[in-house]
């Protein structure tokens, strides 16, 4: 939802200025027919460079869009082609968004992927060609029907309005029951109803190069968020990870404290029951580590996570990473073992220390943390230990595992 302090703003921009478009300078004007292609390549080149085959997709159809409003409708043509070309637009742009939504990323370097992709693509271009020579007059007629509106504003055929607003209800709907979402994924949404309001007042010139350009803009910005989240942010827990990490360093203050958590026996708990269900240990603790009160949490790799606590001594920490401990303690985790459901139970320790004349950098400030954290551990785990403090000599009872 963060996103949309971006895509809002860019929406209303484009819209306020389609009806501002014929004023502008002709230089502006001839340069904003190619911007749609121009924006639209970078974006192509951009995603192809990162793997990415959707937007590609995306982009080739809006690409395609504007290639067929100019050919067909932008030249004042009056011949049976260009009556059916408008309807049929209206109804395969959200069509194509839709599949290219749905379709599972697989990456533009997957062989098998991409020629299917590129044939659905194909199929879509040959299903428009074939439907302006081959569709009868009445079936046309039908597909232009117009939204029956005293004021006029909508113009838009009335199948092409009801398939689009199916679509976003489909997407909307999607997208509602999608656990991680892509920037994209929200970004398509809202560039399916800028498009449509394009198409709607397509006969004014520049109103579909505009919004395209703008549509294009925004997907190119999703694509760059989304790789900076695939950078930055841990895909498995949907914590940031270890490069946020080492950023989050950069910034931090004179007075802090870091503490680093491990899952006890966690390889042991693999061995027993499978890496599948190591993923789900490791999204439960990753849930729980994330309703912290204090302090930004990440994951560092495997089954050691990190909390950074601005402005606490790791004796004001404590109660917070004890309570974040204890919370996973008397977690219930059913997980299905030979085809039955078996609770288990799952323990972490803590290490935590702070910055002060010893260790004054804060990868000094995390190495004394993951010293007291293997000090938890030689207490005997399901425990927070404060770097400085000494080791008992008889391990703590563990709890079975």
């Amino acid at each position: 939802m963060i996103h949309l302090i971006w895509q809002l703003p860019l929406m209303w921009f484009a819209y306020s200025q389609i009806t501002e478009i014929q004023h502008w300078p002709i230089a502006w004007q001839s340069l904003l027919m190619m911007a749609p292609y121009v924006i639209s390549a970078l974006g192509v080149f951009i995603a192809v460079w990162l793997n990415r085959a959707q937007p590609v997709m995306i982009l080739l159809t809006l690409m395609a869009l504007n290639a067929m409003l100019f050919y067909f409708l932008g030249q004042e043509r009056h011949d049976i082609s260009a009556q059916v070309a408008y309807p049929l637009l209206t109804i395969l742009l959200p069509l194509s968004f839709f599949v290219w939504l749905i379709i599972p990323e697989r990456g533009i370097q997957n062989k098998p992927y991409l020629f299917s992709a590129a044939s659905i693509f194909a199929m879509l271009g040959v299903t428009f060609f074939w439907a302006l020579e081959g569709l009868p007059i009445d079936l046309i007629k039908h597909l232009s029907m117009p939204v029956q509106n005293i004021s006029m504003a909508i113009k838009i055929p009335m199948i092409g309005m009801v398939i689009s607003l199916v679509i976003l209800l489909l997407m909307l709907t999607r997208n509602a029951m999608c656990q991680r979402l892509k920037v994209l994924d929200n970004t398509l949404i809202l560039v399916l109803i800028l498009l449509m309001i394009g198409l709607n007042d397509f006969q004014t010139y520049g109103v579909m190069a505009w919004v395209s350009s703008l549509s294009a803009l925004m997907i190119l910005l999703a694509i760059i968020f989304d790789a900076h989240h695939m950078a930055y942010v841990d895909e498995l827990t949907g914590l940031k990870g270890r490069r946020a990490l080492f950023e989050t360093f950069m910034g931090l203050g004179r007075k802090y404290s870091i503490a680093m958590m491990d899952i006890d026996h966690f390889k042991k708990f693999n061995d027993t029951y499978g890496h599948d269900i190591g993923d789900v240990v490791l999204r439960a603790v990753a849930d729980n580590l994330a309703m912290i009160e204090t302090g930004s949490v990440y994951r560092y790799g495997g089954e050691e996570f990190t909390v950074v606590l601005k402005g606490k001594t790791p004796e004001e920490a404590k109660p917070y990473l004890e309570q974040v401990r204890q919370a996973i303690e008397h977690m219930k985790l059913k997980v299905p073992v030979k085809n039955k459901m078996t609770e288990v139970k799952v323990t972490v320790s803590f290490g935590v220390a702070a910055r002060d004349d010893t260790h004054k950098k804060p990868t000094q400030v995390m190495k004394a943390a993951d010293e007291a954290l293997y000090q938890a551990k030689q207490a005997g785990r399901n425990c927070t230990f404060i770097s400085g403090e000494k080791t008992t000599k008889t391990p703590a009872k563990r709890i079975k595992q």
